[in-house]
């Protein structure tokens, strides 16, 4: 079931062209980091697959399912959404706040589904014991679990990350990616993040998009998208490239 998007751009109300004519085609059971600097679209383009902003041209479909003309309730069923923590602010009970994810199974009352969906997504992100906390007086790393737990109660089959480890410590850093990986491997979902670290994409991802302007450079393997020539042509910066594919940004500075 391939997420595909052809020809979509996106422009704001002031006319700047965010997205240019991109196309993708993202294979079931990957999951994929979308890298690029700072105003590439990234972020963009990750709103513009679950219909937050409507391209102003091209289709987005996922097996089958035209994205720009379907319900709202539908796609949720289908595509779950992590936003980046400084955009969540809510206050509210953590189960409450998790539940959330549920609205679209919800009818006149929760039911012992919608319950159960909610403890086993909080028990495998570890997080029971928060379940009465303000979500408000969460930690930063506290917060990206419980927003990772309401998009898995949505039982979607594609699962949006919108900077996940941003201003995390390098311990939750790992614990998201790792719970990533292990929607991708154990459930045989598919995970479209945006990433700025870019050891961690080359880690963690069956494919890289790289973006530039509005545009996708280049979409692959990581090995073959995280180059020095690529990085220095998108980034402006030289850097090293070991063994073991990490990046090394400071590999000019250590030479001189």
């Amino acid at each position: 079931m391939p997420l595909t998007v052809k020809n979509v751009s996106f422009s704001y109300n002031t006319g700047k062209e965010i997205l240019k004519n991109i196309s993708l085609c993202i294979e079931d059971g990957q999951l994929v980091s979308i890298v690029g600097p700072n105003g590439s679209g990234k972020t963009t383009l990750v709103k513009c697959l679950n219909r937050i902003h409507t391209p102003s041209s091209g289709t987005i479909v996922f097996n089958e399912m035209d994205i720009m003309r379907a319900n709202p309730s539908k796609i949720a069923k289908k595509i779950g959404y992590v936003p980046q923590i400084s955009s969540e602010c809510t206050s509210g009970s953590v189960i409450d706040y998790i539940m959330l994810g549920r609205r679209q199974y919800l009818g006149w009352k929760i039911r012992s589904d919608d319950l159960n969906a909610v403890m086993s997504a909080m028990e495998r992100l570890d997080i029971v014991e928060l379940a009465n906390a303000d979500f408000a007086k969460l930690s930063g790393g506290q917060k990206q679990k419980v927003l990772v737990a309401r998009a898995l109660v949505q039982e979607a089959d594609v699962f949006l990350f919108d900077e996940p480890t941003s201003n995390l410590d390098i311990k939750n850093q790992l614990e998201i990616m790792e719970i990533a990986k292990s929607i991708v491997k154990k459930e045989h979902k598919t995970v479209v993040m945006v990433v700025h670290d870019l050891n961690m994409a080359a880690h963690y991802s069956d494919k890289v998009a790289l973006m530039d302007a509005g545009n996708i450079l280049c979409y692959g393997k990581p090995e073959e998208i995280l180059t020095a020539q690529n990085i220095k042509q998108v980034y402006d910066v030289d850097v090293g490239i070991t063994r073991e594919n990490l990046i090394n940004p400071f590999a000019k500075a250590c030479s001189i």
